[in-house]
C-alpha cells in the first residue's frame, strides 16, 4: 500500500520533468493535467465504491 501511495505521488512528477525536458511544453502540461484528473477521478470513484462495501459490511 506504501509503493502504491508513494508511486501515485511520484509519477506525475516524473512524467512532467520528462515531458519538461523533451521540450513538450504547455501541451505536455495539459496531457499531465488531463492524465492527473483521470486518476483522481478513477481514485475517487474506488474509494467511494470500497466505503459503501465496506458500510454494507459492517451494518451485519
Amino acid at each position: 500500500m506504501i509503493i502504491g501511495i508513494v508511486g501515485y505521488f511520484t509519477v506525475p512528477t516524473v512524467a512532467n520533468w520528462i515531458i519538461s525536458a523533451g521540450g513538450m511544453g504547455n501541451y505536455g502540461k495539459n496531457v499531465n493535467q488531463t492524465a492527473t484528473k483521470a486518476g483522481s477521478l478513477a481514485a475517487g470513484a474506488a474509494g467511494a465504491a470500497a466505503g459503501n462495501i465496506a458500510g454494507r459490511l459492517l451494518k451485519r
